[in-house]
């Protein structure tokens, strides 16, 4: 047992492995179809941090490819997915699973311009 945790007065560290492997199996995928064929997302509380970080980014075609798989992916891509569609996509997800509006995520800023000289 480490310091720390007998200073706090807990018996046992917590592993965020196991209460992370817990908490992935609660909530449910996100089914949808498209041209016809179904397709699932899994449950937000599975993700991958990095897809995520990637749909903070707006680059939602890298989190959905990372979240049904590179095959399944490009088989939407083959069909004809639009980027609108992908957008409603990620719009009808965020709803499902809870994750507020996507429209409000966190975008990168622009470089910002620093005045190299005086204006005359």
């Amino acid at each position: 047992m480490s310091a720390a945790a007998s200073a706090n007065g807990h018996s046992e560290v917590f592993d965020l492995t196991d209460a992370a492997d817990a908490a992935a199996g609660e909530g449910e995928p996100f089914p949808f179809t498209f041209k016809g064929k179904p397709y699932s997302v899994p449950p937000a509380t599975s993700w991958p941090v990095s897809a995520l970080r990637a749909v903070s980014r707006g680059d939602l075609d890298s989190a959905l490819a990372e979240l049904v798989g590179a095959e399944t992916f490009d088989a939407l891509c083959d069909d004809g997915l639009r980027l609108g569609q992908l957008n409603v996509l990620f719009g009808k997800i965020a709803t499902a699973q809870g994750l507020g509006d996507l429209k409000n995520s966190a975008r990168q800023q622009r470089p910002v311009s620093t005045r190299t000289s005086k204006r005359r």
